[in-house]
């Protein structure tokens, strides 16, 4: 089988999604990014299945998180939470994309996106062209236009969520801006079976993937019926994201029947959101991952499917890095 490890975007959620894959990690003494033949991930997860092509573990992504998240997500008092909701109604992106890149800095210093062990494929969108945009390893002779950029630039082309970070600008497109891939493929699940099929050249038959969440809450909009923009605020980017996911997932199911394992947790409205870095939530997001990880219905079908010791060929790059 193709398999393919597909993450979710989610902001400061991507905590729950590092802790399932550090608790399977640490259960089954594996390495995920070894046992996959592509990883696709948007915003937070398009970090996390960065981090893992670059070769950290999922414990220490999972460390970033809680290490970085409140500072990349200033503001846990009710003040705080108060006073960044106006200026990001009105005054413009919520929080600071240098915090974030310096955060990242410390992660994956100076690697290049095209340094990855194992294909990517990382969803964004072009501010400037208004066009979806992925980037890729090089993993077919075309995709060399993005290996040599850093994994930082990459990371914050595909998590700059509009209202909550500016667009991010990436130097080795010139002139290019990118936003939050989320505005299309939060769920890149179909992202990373069109790459598969269409310039990896496997069957539908053969792929076999495993997507993983950022957990989900019931999202009603009948409260909004008759809302107006200002009304609608967050929630409008909230409700965007929660139904592309869905949608993604009940076409995939239906064209891979039997060969799609979601990992996600349901949880309460209004108990997470994108950047709600309060440690007792980042806490339990980790509790929620550690504890979806190691039911039954998760952790069997992983081991025998994905991560049971027969590792994916290795990744060789059709296009070599440029000399630095």
């Amino acid at each position: 089988m193709f398999r393919i490890l597909s993450i979710d975007g989610g902001g400061i959620k991507g905590a729950f999604a590092a802790s399932a894959l550090a608790t399977l990690e640490k259960d089954l003494d594996c390495r995920v990014a070894d046992h996959f033949d592509l990883i696709t991930g948007t915003s937070t997860g398009g970090i996390i299945a960065l981090g893992l092509g670059l070769g950290l573990s999922a414990q220490e992504i999972l460390q970033f998180y809680i290490d970085k998240g409140p500072a990349i997500f200033p503001g846990t008092s009710l003040v705080q939470r108060l006073s960044g909701k106006v200026k990001q109604f009105i005054l413009g992106p919520k929080h600071s994309h240098q915090v974030l890149r310096d955060a990242l800095e410390q992660v994956f210093q100076q690697r290049r996106f095209g340094e990855s062990s194992c294909r990517l494929v990382i969803p964004t969108y072009n501010a400037i062209g208004g066009c979806i945009f992925i980037m890729k390893t090089a993993h077919h002779e075309r995709f060399r236009y993005d290996i040599d950029a850093p994994a930082v630039d990459v990371a914050l082309a595909t998590s700059a969520a509009p209202t909550y970070f500016a667009a991010a600008r990436f130097p080795q497109h010139d002139y290019a801006s990118y936003v939050d891939g989320g505005v299309w493929a939060n769920c890149p699940v179909l992202v990373g079976v069109t790459e598969a099929l269409a310039f990896l050249g496997q069957k539908l038959d053969d792929l076999d993937v495993l997507s993983i969440g950022a957990t989900t809450a019931p999202f009603s909009i009948a409260e909004h019926a008759d809302s107006s923009a200002m009304d609608w605020n967050v929630g409008l980017v909230d409700l965007m994201f929660e139904a592309q996911v869905q949608t993604t997932l009940a076409q995939a199911g239906l064209m891979l029947p039997g060969r799609l394992h979601r990992l996600n947790a349901v949880v309460k409205d209004g108990t997470f959101s994108l950047d709600d870095s309060r440690p007792e939530r980042i806490k339990q997001l980790v509790v929620l991952g550690r504890n979806e990880a190691v039911k039954k219905q998760n952790l069997e079908p992983i081991r025998q499917r994905f991560l049971n010791g027969q590792k994916a060929a290795p990744f060789v790059p059709v296009v070599a890095l440029k000399a630095v």
